[in-house]
């Protein structure tokens, strides 16, 4: 080690950075073929990977075994790795030994072009310049750019590109007649941003704690907190139920009781932090507890104002103003009943500044009472234009002269990715000295966890975190259709109109309308369905997709109005089977599935940009990342991996480091993997990753669904020309007719099946190859979804086989 590394690394020798070089245990869980000629040992010391390829084999033997040894076992496994690769490509072309006395150098097919004893390689020596010559940095680097341009298969085609190109991935289809008397019940109680409804959503909608859906335990293991081991005695669980939420109750009662609040001097003001995944439901809470929780009492003695971070300016350094600003409209909207045109308000809210002045207002009564009031005027406008001191000034007039409690919300910072949540953090910190009131502050669970014990998070060691668990896509959807249909009922008598497929017209009551959704809500939910599963794996832990998931299906045009009217007007259960719902899913109202057009994404994709395109990249990442998602990464959270420690691991099954940050960077913008800074563009290679619900969901079910696999074809990258237009032809057959036959739609995803099977052949190599790989786990789904399509009355009655996804690690 002492000498083999610095010959390695140093820049007077080869030069290899220290990334590129892998110890012994970079290969250890593949087995050596002992038939290749090796004795011992079975795997290399060291080796040098570029750009995917194992391009050098090194063996570091003792002194007292012959040098030739090593050459011998490193040129040897050399081989045995280069006869997993196509013909012509021969990537792990050198080789180096020693025993610490001698050295060999040379290809892994010849004899030694370089041998000596180690103390002869010096600095600029010519049997170091040999070396250098012979597999320095620059000669790695240019036989791994060659091993990669002969494994380079040719220019891939997109199917859709062949049948009509952009235009048709653009064309869409009609709502479903339901669609527009719906449209007000959308608008009212499944949109995020229809404030005129909050009040009546919080009040008759919320989810309670004691009301949440639990699945299975996979999905629940993703859908939950990953933090949760980490937690100390400082986090407590904030259960809202429907008549209160003793937690946050007693924290603002310590806070506002008379003897704080009468201590005008010496108040102290109160951070609390209220932790949760976006889209959890804190801001919901905080208006819950604000309009329906709150005791009576304690609501005639609080006011309370909300800043809301998404209008925050893009650094929050030097935002003082913005806040200042902000809390005061804020604070004018939701307490009306302070008028701010009222002089005896303004002298209320500037008292402490006017008591200040007192002495010079009473040198000007002397001489004029009429002077002494105008400048008591043009001070208390300048007061007014100055954001601080009026912020200042509400807080000590709400808080000392009316005796009441301020709660002041800090709405949205989870929202914000890592840096800015930290800067938010520090900004709460000024107002919360400024201010001296209650301040709650809302933050994403794991930037709370991992950056608790470091500034500015630190100040807060002692404090007692609330934490929110989210509600579930189900319950969300549930009460919001229950308001849907007590609102509908106020229409009754007034029968409603659409015309089905056919041309025909059907009259429909809001009665059928009403009993409709809830049978399409019984079909949704069914917890019998995997569709259930797949609804709350898209929507994660973000209620807000989920009202938008929601809405999308119920308008969809693929919901066959000639089904709804022959359910509408009858009693059973609503006929809406799971590859409809897939399909809406996926292409929502666009005739073809695209990155643009739903809710799934194509995991047989890649980016354009990669050196060594494979349709298995994006799924061997996911699969790496859920069977080690409960092991401890670097930033000590269960389930998080570097993107380092990522390209490492794929390194070895073929892929390129670059090509792998490309697809992880895709995987988060699309939210199928989270980073540890909750960002979704500026990834860097620092970034830990860990998968999410809907990554597993893609595996696991999606995977296996024939509805998928047939509406991924078009935007699926083919390498094969005939492969890409036998595809093509079956495209442009749809999307001329509207629909393609079912031994037609059989035939395009089995020809798809068969030119992923043989990617994945000529792409074998010992660290790939056998079940463990996500590659033949696909594609074993696949061939089970093919073979249940072609015999679905077997498939039903064959017993169950265990998946791998379906167990902890």
């Amino acid at each position: 080690m002492r000498i083999v590394i610095p010959l390695l690394q140093g820049s007077p020798y080869l030069d290899i950075p220290e990334p590129f070089i892998k110890p012994k245990k970079y290969l250890a869980p593949t087995p050596f073929n002992r038939k290749a000629g090796l004795t011992s040992g079975g795997f290399p010391d060291f080796s040098v990977w570029i750009r995917s390829f194992p391009v050098l084999i090194v063996e570091a033997k003792p002194p007292d075994v012959p040098v030739e040894v090593g050459y011998h076992e490193a040129q040897m496994y050399a081989a045995y790795l280069n006869q997993n690769y196509p013909t012509g490509i021969n990537p792990a072309h050198f080789v180096f030994a020693t025993n610490g006395v001698d050295f060999m150098a040379g290809c892994w097919d010849s004899k030694p072009a370089i041998s000596g004893k180690v103390i002869d390689l010096l600095p600029q020596s010519t049997v170091t310049v040999e070396f250098q010559k012979l597999c320095g940095r620059l000669i790695l680097e240019d036989h791994a750019h060659k091993c990669l341009l002969a494994a380079k298969a040719k220019r891939f085609l997109l199917p859709y590109n062949l049948a009509g190109g952009q235009a048709l991935l653009r064309a869409t289809v009609n709502l479903n007649q339901f669609a527009a008397p719906l449209a007000p019940l959308l608008q009212r109680y499944f949109s995020s941003s229809k404030q005129s409804s909050i009040k009546e959503i919080v009040e008759r909608a919320y989810v309670s704690s004691d009301e949440v859906t639990e699945y299975d335990r996979i999905l629940e293991s993703l859908l939950k907190e990953r933090v949760s081991a980490r937690r100390g005695n400082t986090v407590e669980y904030l259960h809202p139920e429907r008549g209160g939420e003793e937690n946050f109750q007693r924290s603002i009662s310590i806070f506002a009781n008379d003897e704080n609040l009468s201590r005008l001097d010496r108040r102290e003001g109160h951070l609390q932090l209220i932790q949760g995944a976006v889209g959890s439901g804190k801001s919901l809470f905080m208006e819950r507890y604000k309009q329906t929780l709150q005791p009576k009492a304690a609501k005639e003695k609080t006011k309370w104002a909300t800043v809301d971070f998404l209008g925050a300016p893009v650094s929050l350094v030097g935002a003082e103003d913005w806040l200042c600003r902000t809390f005061i409209d804020s604070f004018q909207i939701d307490n009306r009943d302070i008028d701010f045109s009222d002089i005896s308000v303004l002298r209320g809210i500037y008292s402490r500044k006017l008591q200040q002045k007192k002495p010079i207002y009473a040198e000007l009564e002397k001489a004029s009472a009429e002077k002494a009031a105008i400048r008591r005027a043009e001070d208390m406008l300048e007061w007014q234009d100055n954001a601080e001191d009026t912020t200042r000034g509400i807080a000590e007039y709400i808080m000392g002269s009316r005796q009441e409690a301020l709660v002041v919300v800090m709405d949205n910072v989870d929202r914000l990715d890592r840096d800015n949540q930290l800067a938010a953090f520090q900004l709460t910190l000024w107002f919360l000295n400024l201010t001296r009131a209650f301040v709650v502050l809302q933050m994403r669970d794991e930037t709370y966890e991992r950056y608790k014990d470091r500034p500015p998070l630190d100040t807060y060691r002692t404090g007692v975190v609330f934490h929110i668990s989210p509600p579930r896509f189900i319950d969300v959807v549930k009460r919001r259709l229950e308001l849907s249909i007590e609102y509908l009922s106020k229409e009754a008598g007034r029968d409603k109109t659409y015309e089905i497929e056919s041309g025909m017209r059907i009259r429909y009551s809001v009665e059928e309308l009403q009993n409709f959704l809830t049978r399409l809500y019984n079909a949704l939910f069914d917890r019998n369905r995997n569709i259930s599963r797949v609804l709350e794996a898209l929507a994660g832990k973000d209620v807000r997709r989920a009202l938008e998931i929601f809405g999308a299906i119920i308008t969809s045009g693929y919901l066959s109005t000639t089904t709804i009217a022959s359910n509408t007007l009858g009693s059973g259960d609503v006929w809406l089977k799971e590859h409809t719902i897939l399909r809406i899913l996926m292409r929502t109202n666009r005739r073809f599935f695209s990155k643009d057009s739903g809710f799934v994404q194509n995991i047989f994709a890649y980016d354009d940009a990669c050196e060594k395109p494979d349709n298995f990249l994006l799924i061997e990442i996911l699969f790496y990342l859920f069977k080690n998602k409960k092991t401890v990464g670097l930033i000590n959270v269960e389930g998080y991996f570097t993107c380092t420690q990522i390209a490492d691991a794929m390194q070895k099954m073929g892929y390129v480091p670059d090509d792998v940050f490309l697809t992880l960077r895709h995987l988060t913008r699309t939210e199928l993997v989270v980073t540890d800074r909750m960002n979704t563009t500026d990834l860097i290679w620092q970034d830990s990753i860990r998968i999410l619900a809907a990554g597993w969901v893609h595996l696991r079910l999606l995977s296996g669904r024939f509805e998928y696999l047939f509406g991924c074809i078009p935007t699926t990258p083919i390498r094969d020309q005939k492969t890409a237009q036998q595809l093509a032809d079956l495209l442009k057959i749809e999307a001329e007719r509207g629909e393609l036959l079912f031994y037609q739609k059989l035939r395009a995803v089995e020809i798809f099946f068969e030119y992923l099977w043989h990617e994945r052949q000529a792409a074998i190599t010992p660290f790939n190859d056998g079940p463990e790989s996500g590659a033949e786990y696909v594609l074993g789904h696949i061939q089970e979804s093919i073979e249940a399509t072609k015999n679905p009355l077997k498939a039903r009655t064959k017993n169950r086989v265990e998946d791998i996804l379906d167990f902890e690690r």
